[in-house]
């Protein structure tokens, strides 16, 4: 509510925690997680590659088999926190010839041989969080690192994408809720023809869509979460993916209209409405564009139907 780039350091710091938590070795998790919970250690996920975003596994990442662990070989990007992560949750393919099924997940250390940071990407939104490129050239990775048994790594991937896709919903929400406030607030005090333009049935109109709007994104976003906690099946992936959708639309929505609202008051940077609109984008884009997230909708409901009784 106070900042999307703040809100993308403190919830992306989990997503790389799922898959070490879900198949790390016990020795791994004891030497890890203490270490992240306290914020000693910054974690990433690698998963975007410059060809591979949306269609993640047609990923060129190679894990080659050696004696005493693997070598990776490629390159991955978009990677939130990369430049600056003391571990990394690494996906590539260890079989190419298998496609999805053939990608496994490893957990890269900082200052490993072969391991380097590319660049931070220069970005128009979230700004506080570096999103980077990574270059892997023939870096070792111990069997110890090795996350859940070769050839899991798709499902793994797939399990932290739908807590991630949680992740981005929450921070959508917030910034809905911020701009929301902003705009009421200004509506019910700004006098335009005598009255609190908030009294104007145009603007009271579109305040209450938008309001009601954010309710309904949050109760879909709160079911997802239920779903999700209870079992972690396609039908609880499908119900997230509704509520990223929902919840990064009715975020957008928000802070452009409140900027209409506002009128040439909500074009000042002393007003955060503008952030929050090329913030919100972000959201609308990674862990799934809302393009990709209506393919698995339909795919859905073309499989199974309404993922509700």
């Amino acid at each position: 509510r106070c900042s999307g780039s703040f809100a993308v350091i403190i919830s992306t710091w989990a997503d790389a925690v799922p898959p070490i938590i879900e198949h790390g070795s016990d020795a791994l998790k004891t030497e890890v997680l203490p270490k992240v919970a306290s914020g000693e250690w910054c974690p990433a996920i690698a998963i975007s590659e410059p060809e591979a975003g949306s269609d993640a596994a047609a990923m060129t990442t190679r894990a080659e088999r050696v004696d005493g662990g693997w070598i990776l070989s490629g390159s991955k990007t978009w990677c939130t926190h990369g430049g600056m992560a003391d571990i990394v949750v690494v996906f590539a393919k260890s079989n190419p010839n298998l496609r999805s099924r053939g990608i496994s997940a490893f957990m890269v250390r900082k200052g490993a041989k072969g391991f380097s940071v590319v660049r931070d990407e220069k970005l128009i939104s979230v700004k506080g969080s570096p999103q980077s490129t990574l270059q892997f050239d023939r870096c070792f990775v111990p069997d110890a690192d090795l996350l859940g048994e070769e050839g899991d790594g798709w499902k793994t991937a797939m399990v932290a994408l739908d807590e991630a896709r949680l992740n981005v919903s929450a921070k959508a929400l917030g910034a809905a809720c911020a701009c929301l406030d902003i705009a009421i607030g200004y509506a019910r005090e700004r006098i335009a023809f005598g009255k609190p333009i908030i009294e104007h049935q145009g603007l009271q109109f579109l305040l209450s869509d938008l309001s009601t709007e954010y309710i309904a994104a949050r109760a879909v976003w709160m079911q997802a979460i239920d779903a999700f906690e209870n079992h972690r099946d396609r039908r609880a992936g499908v119900l997230g993916s509704m509520a990223k959708n929902l919840c990064t639309e009715i975020a957008m929505r928000a802070a452009i209209e409140g900027i209409q609202v506002m009128g040439a008051n909500g074009l000042s940077r002393d007003v955060p409405l503008g952030r929050f609109m090329r913030d919100v984008k972000a959201y609308q884009i990674y862990d799934g564009t809302t393009q990709i997230h209506k393919m698995i909708i339909g795919r859905y409901l073309q499989a199974e139907g309404l993922p509700i009784d």
